[in-house]
């Protein structure tokens, strides 16, 4: 019952609970974030804090009445998990490379009327007129390497299938314009 009482107690406004719960699960949610996630331990302290103050948040807003089996252990591992996997999108979003590799997308270029330097820059130029969601997907996919599983989560589509389906009529809106200049 222990639990129920942090939880009673919390709402109640005993700060005392609030500390206990802190003292409690920090060493074992800070080693288990750093083990599993491949995180900092700085970044796992932070991620530690967040899942704290949203746990009291949602104590005392009511969204936590009372814990279920899993109790309060498992409902912060889930706030810091979650947390991590959305700072990790966030961050994939917007980390691509700066340019093209020659062996990136070789076979969309392979053209033999130009030279590779000229069909890169171009390819490149085309990448970027394509705008959201094609140039997102390819450069994901192609300069960054995730799979599709991944770029499905980076930008929240349904699954891998949906990207993969993406991708190959980006990369044919990509072949109709290399192949009309």
């Amino acid at each position: 019952m222990r639990e129920d009482s942090w939880i009673f107690r919390l709402q109640r406004g005993d700060r005392t609970a609030l500390e206990e719960i802190y003292k409690t699960y920090r060493p074992s949610f800070i080693n288990w974030i750093v083990y599993t996630h491949k995180c900092s331990k700085d970044e796992a302290i932070d991620i530690y804090q967040y899942s704290i103050i949203t746990l009291y948040e949602n104590v005392i807003d009511k969204s936590v009445e009372e814990m279920n089996d899993a109790g309060i252990k498992t409902y912060l591992f889930s706030i810091g998990k979650n947390k991590l996997l959305s700072d990790t999108r966030r961050q994939s979003k917007f980390t691509y490379q700066d340019s093209l590799d020659e062996n990136d997308l070789i076979e969309v270029i392979d053209s033999p009327s130009s030279n590779r330097g000229e069909r890169l820059r171009r390819l490149e130029k085309i990448i970027q007129e394509l705008g959201s969601p094609c140039a997102d997907i390819l450069k994901l996919f192609y300069f960054n390497n995730l799979s599709t599983e991944e770029i499905a989560d980076v930008l929240d589509y349904k699954n891998g299938n949906t990207v993969k389906n993406l991708k190959y009529k980006c990369l044919q809106r990509v072949k109709k314009k290399l192949n009309n200049p």
